[in-house]
């Protein structure tokens, strides 16, 4: 008779659980720590985002929801038990991206200190909902591989949202003026736009096999 066995937890399942943990727990901390005040309209940051506020409660919370939703997407274990779900969360996530970014060029629009500013935002907001769009694309055609590809380089432009607060914890734009808000802007940018190809093109560059097989002679 065959004898059944657990199966076993794969250390990459593992890291990404520790990896999550940490992110939902920065992202609360820099959330408390930057708009603790938000709802006292005698506060800096509540006067700030007054004139959006509206604007600004349908990007947060079709913002979050994405965040949230997303972070299931990424469970191997959860798609392949609950294919369904998956899908479902899925559309949450993609429609929750189409409302989110528009809205986030709206409030930019709106309070934007400069210019520069303004084109930032709007590059941001570009950038994740374009890479969504490609995600989706490939996986309403059948291509899994490059569905997934994708989504890992969707999810960090949403990340920047918990970057930059947590560098303006680290480095408050206090000591740089807003030239120093919008270098940490640009700052989470790139990293969005590069760190994911290095994340998906880890193995084939490190490999072993691949690099000998490439040095054997012809």
């Amino acid at each position: 008779m065959a004898t059944a066995t657990a199966p076993a937890v794969r250390p990459h399942s593992q890291a990404k659980l520790v990896f999550f943990i940490a992110y939902f727990t920065l992202t609360v901390f820099a959330v408390y720590y930057k708009n603790a005040r938000v709802f006292d309209p005698t506060s800096p940051i509540a006067q700030h985002f007054a004139p959006v506020k509206w604007y600004l409660a349908v990007h947060s919370s079709c913002a979050a929801i994405a965040t949230l939703v997303a972070a299931f997407q990424f469970s191997n274990r959860l798609r392949a038990r609950y294919l369904g779900m998956h899908r479902v969360l899925g559309y949450f996530y993609v429609t929750s991206v189409f409302v989110a970014c528009p809205f986030a060029v709206l409030i930019s629009g709106k309070i934007a200190l400069s210019a520069t500013q303004f084109v930032l935002d709007c590059t941001l907001s570009t950038a994740w909902a374009t890479t969504t769009l490609i995600a989706l694309y490939c996986v309403r055609v059948g291509n899994v591989v490059q569905h997934r590809r994708w989504m890992i380089r969707s999810y960090p432009w949403a990340m920047t949202f918990t970057f930059n607060r947590i560098i303006s914890v680290l480095l408050p734009s206090t000591r740089f003026g807003h030239s120093g808000f919008e270098a940490k802007i640009w700052l989470s940018a790139v990293l969005a736009a590069f760190l994911p190809t290095i994340v998906l093109e880890w193995r084939a560059i490190f490999s072993r096999s691949t690099a000998r097989l490439g040095a054997m002679p012809e």
